[in-house]
């Protein structure tokens, strides 16, 4: 597992500690940055912004660690200048 997908896991943790899969996606580039999950609860999928929609989860609070995790990414060794960097995984 690579930093990146660790980092990402504990973003998603903090936010969905009950979670039973994960699904991560993220596109981040110098100036922007694009990140969605979705995690599978008792066998039922959702999306992290239809859960903060529905009061799952705090949006703002999602927000500020998604930003957190693209500085992080635009921060790591295998960061990219000026490409548009691609993290997919599921765990």
């Amino acid at each position: 597992m690579t930093k990146a997908e660790e980092r990402a896991i504990e973003l998603v943790n903090k936010l969905m500690p009950k979670s039973d899969k994960i699904e991560f996606k993220a596109k981040i580039s110098n100036t922007g940055r694009s990140i969605e999950f979705f995690v599978w609860v008792n066998g039922e999928k959702f999306q992290c912004y239809e859960l903060a929609d529905n009061g799952k989860i705090n949006e703002l609070e999602m927000e500020k660690l998604f930003d957190a995790y693209a500085e992080f990414i635009r921060k790591s060794e295998e960061y990219k200048a000026g490409e548009v960097n691609k993290i997919y995984f599921v765990t």
